[in-house]
């Protein structure tokens, strides 16, 4: 519940709270497929977000989405995960 978002970045996996960062060994895929019955989402090839703790949506260029996290953080979500994200939002 307290992450915000997990990054890979150079290999390297990362969970974003508010309160810090973590690596885990964990590779994206597995997080997804862990996660996936929580309110996780996948919003790129390299993140995944809580949507629980998305503040706003914004649409940006390129049919992509700016999500600004309950943190003031802003992870852009590409075009081909934008259809995911209207689904979970039920549109």
């Amino acid at each position: 519940a307290e992450v915000l978002y997990i990054d890979t970045v150079d290999r390297g996996t990362f969970l974003y709270t508010a309160g810090g960062v973590y690596e885990t060994r964990l590779r994206l895929y597995e997080l997804e497929e862990q996660l996936a019955p929580r309110d996780f989402v996948r919003v790129s090839k390299s993140a995944i977000v809580n949507f629980a703790q998305v503040r706003s949506l914004r649409p940006d260029f390129g049919g992509r989405l700016r999500l600004t996290m309950s943190s003031g953080e802003v992870v852009v979500a590409n075009r081909q995960y934008v259809p995911a994200i209207k689904a979970k939002l039920g549109l």
